[in-house]
């Protein structure tokens, strides 16, 4: 299995077009999440909930067991392919009886709860919502050790894609229970989610069976060990990591807490403006990340020190040139993006002002969060777990720290929860570059440094001139008003909506190239395009 940074790229974009389709489909969902239900605290409440239920998925899902599987099963298939395909069926019929037990116990816990304490209604909801939804994280954690499993074979299209099926079963659980009473419809929405996970996991099925094939002679269910000698192997690195995906979990779920304590619709608020942060993490960062672990573990494997640096150091660029960009693009047309997707229904034009607080706060930690996700896998690959798990914890002891006092002392509002969020992945980030930079020695990314200043310079020029051109053709830059603390009117016409953004979206763009090119931005040019190239590179296809 031949790699470079063409393959990655390659296994990159199938992640991209799959991912692609899952954020499409996610952006309907939260569309008629908004539509039907606004940013009500009913709705809120579902959200808390959702939260909670999956607090344990990137423990045991898509996260630290994924970065622990990765190098582990590399290695046993670079010696003894048939003994990694033995140690999958092993992990994933020891993750079933591990996670069956452990939602069994919470489902107990959370319906005898209310006996003993007494809850408010809103957090009685809360606690019955998530009792709902428990069941999904056994599907969706096993989504997440078949995603592992087909990563490792190149197979990024499948996994990406799959969330697709996901969002659709949401969006008709939404048609279906719009018309009953908040109650009634919270927990209809719930078990529609139990039943979109258990559709997200079953489309990776059949292409992990087909690949198990190949490495087990005898049968999937044959000849499986609970907890074997290889698994149990896997303890140290999860254990590790999942203290560093732990920290991150809880951040999630105490973000969720403080928001509701500064809005009762706070949960909502953030919700839909995460959403719209993610895209452009998810379309490159996540799609970077995804497609680099495997490739650095076989260059580590191979004791490719060359050829681990710069596919690390391609990766870091890319990053670097698409998210300075969008970060300035969605602090300048976040509203009208908030807008254009969710302002109608029972979305008003003080959700899409307060969602767009929410988003700039997240949007404020865009790059360092994108950076994050392509450093992290480079400790991985060298079986260094303790390292991202100390950051991530230090980072949420800050965010933390900071919720407490923004939120409980100074009073304000939801929008510093995702402020909150976002200088505590600087912290994240600027922690993990510093211990690569000192022990590794391998931060060193050519014709970065240089144009720092250059590309700050051509976006602060494009975003100067996105809003004289909102100000010259409606008399107003609404973004400028949220910052004075003023309600704009936002139109629900969506015509309206999509030509207010595309106009400023063009002007961005235009901006923004014809800057780059008068400034002379060495190898922004040329690293872009060795990207599309290496994207629609015909010749090179079976690579």
């Amino acid at each position: 299995m031949h790699d470079t940074t063409l393959t990655i790229v390659r296994s990159a974009s199938r992640f991209f077009s799959g991912t692609m389709l899952s954020r499409i489909t996610g952006m309907l969902r939260d569309m008629a999440l908004a539509y039907a239900f606004g940013t009500q605290s009913t709705i809120a409440a579902l959200l808390v909930a959702f939260r909670f239920a999956h607090l344990f998925r990137r423990l045991f899902g898509e996260g630290a067991l994924q970065t622990a599987f990765i190098p582990h099963f590399e290695e046993l298939r670079k010696n003894l392919p048939a003994r990694a395909g033995q140690f999958f069926c092993d992990l994933a019929i020891s993750l079933t009886a591990f996670l069956v037990v452990l939602i069994l116990s919470i489902m107990i816990l959370l319906w005898y709860l209310p006996f003993f304490i007494d809850f408010s209604a809103g957090n009685a909801e809360i606690l019955w919502l998530t009792f709902l939804m428990m069941p999904s994280l056994l599907f969706i954690c096993l989504f997440g050790i078949n995603a592992s499993l087909l990563q490792c074979e190149k197979s990024y299209f499948v996994p990406s894609a799959a969330p697709v099926a996901f969002n659709l079963i949401w969006i008709i659980g939404i048609f279906c229970v719009a018309s009953l009473s908040s109650s009634a419809a919270m927990s209809g929405l719930a078990t529609f989610v139990v039943l979109a996970c258990l559709a997200q996991w079953a489309i990776t099925v059949p292409k992990t069976i087909g690949i198990l094939k190949s490495y087990k002679s005898s049968g999937f269910f044959e000849y499986n060990q609970y907890f074997s000698k290889d698994v149990r192997r896997l303890a140290k690195p999860l254990i590790l990591g999942i203290i560093g995906v732990a920290a991150s979990q809880i951040n999630n779920a105490l973000d969720a807490i403080f928001a509701r304590w500064a809005d009762a619709e706070g949960p909502a608020f953030l919700w839909y403006a995460i959403r719209l942060q993610q895209l452009p993490l998810a379309l490159f960062g996540i799609a970077l990340s995804g497609a680099l672990l495997p490739p650095l573990a076989r260059a580590l494997k191979n004791n490719d020190e060359v050829k681990y640096h710069l596919f690390l150091n391609f990766a870091l660029r890319i990053s670097f040139y698409l998210m300075v960009p969008m970060t300035a693009a969605l602090m300048i047309m976040g509203d009208s993006c908030v807008n254009l997707i969710y302002g109608r229904g029972d979305f008003t034009s003080l959700s899409v002002m307060e969602t767009t607080r929410s988003l700039w706060g997240y949007t404020l930690g865009l790059l360092p969060m994108a950076l994050i996700l392509v450093l992290a896998p480079a400790f991985y690959a060298k079986g260094d777990y303790r390292t991202p798990s100390l950051a991530a914890t230090g980072a949420m002891i800050i965010n933390i720290t900071l919720n407490a006092i923004l939120v409980g002392y100074v009073g304000l509002g939801t929008a510093s929860v995702a402020l909150a969020t976002s200088i505590s992945a600087w912290v994240n980030f600027m922690w993990l570059a510093y211990v690569v930079s000192r022990q590794q020695g391998f931060f060193r990314v050519p014709n970065l440094l240089p144009n720092i200043g250059k590309i700050s310079l051509a976006v602060g020029i494009a975003s100067i001139s996105t809003l004289a051109m909102e100000i010259a053709v409606w008399g107003q830059a609404t973004s400028i008003k949220i910052m004075t603390d003023q309600l704009p009117t936002y139109s629900q016409h969506t015509w309206t909506q999509l030509s207010h953004l595309a106009i400023c979206g063009i002007t961005f763009i235009i901006t923004l190239v014809i800057s780059a090119l008068l400034l002379r931005i060495e190898n922004l040019p040329n690293i872009l395009s060795e990207y599309l190239n290496r994207l629609f590179d015909k010749k090179n296809s079976k690579l």
